[in-house]
């Protein structure tokens, strides 16, 4: 999960990805489906493995991995709350703030 200093460097990566797949597209006429997306987002790829120490392939997914779109800790699993205002985990289903266990 990313901190949002960390995730501010992510998204700027991020968006001169998403600007290097426009000019790829206009340049080549390509379609979305034969855009290198692994290649163009490589940069943001790479640096977030270098955060994290997990080689993520989906430059999509790495978006969602900011910190402050979950919740705190479940107090009884552990696992993040799905939001910050989830009133139960989403994976024990226990209520949040509960301890049962």
């Amino acid at each position: 999960m990313l901190d949002e200093e960390e995730y501010a460097e992510i998204w700027a990566l991020m968006r001169t990805g998403m600007e290097s797949v426009k000019s790829y597209r206009v340049e080549n006429r390509a379609t979305l489906e034969s855009v290198p997306l692994r290649e163009l987002y490589a940069p943001m790829l790479a640096r977030y493995e270098a955060m994290t120490g997990y080689k993520e392939t989906n430059p999509n997914a790495v978006i969602h991995h900011r910190l402050s779109f979950y919740g705190p800790p479940c107090k009884s699993c552990g696992k993040p709350l799905r939001t910050p205002k989830a009133k139960i985990c989403g994976s024990c289903m226990a209520p949040r703030g509960l301890k049962t266990n």
